[in-house]
């Protein structure tokens, strides 16, 4: 009998181990997907026009939500040589930003969230150009 004891405590041990270790690999996937959408909503800025200022949201479907936010970090006068004139270059503006894109979603009642900061240049002509 009290052997029996022993072996219902020690399945019950490894049974624990068991379910604690399937549920970080389940939030190992979770995050590791979380990563993987902020990173393509990070690769879309900048592909198809110039980058902007903006704060957006939105939904990415499984459970996932996403917020982006496109702020001016600094931007400077680029110098033009004699060559640049003589080949008719127009003026232009190096503009630095400040980029964070956030993914969130919920396990049972607590939020999860990764997020992923970066910086992007862009080059631009000058304003009144």
């Amino acid at each position: 009998m009290v052997a029996f004891v022993i072996a219902a405590l020690a399945m019950g041990a490894l049974f624990g181990g068991t379910t604690a270790g399937l549920d970080a690999t389940a939030v190992a996937a979770r995050y590791d997907e979380a990563v993987s959408l902020a990173r393509s909503h990070l690769a879309a800025i900048g592909h198809g026009g110039p980058i902007a200022r903006q704060e957006t949201s939105g939904a990415d479907g499984e459970g996932f939500t996403w917020h982006l936010r496109v702020r001016e970090a600094g931007s400077r006068q680029l110098s033009l040589s004699d060559q640049d004139r003589a080949n008719d270059l127009k003026p232009s503006r190096a503009v630095l930003y400040d980029i964070l894109v956030t993914e969130s979603w919920q396990v049972g009642h607590r939020e999860r969230q990764v997020s992923i900061a970066t910086r992007r240049l862009d080059v631009r002509a000058a304003e009144g150009s």
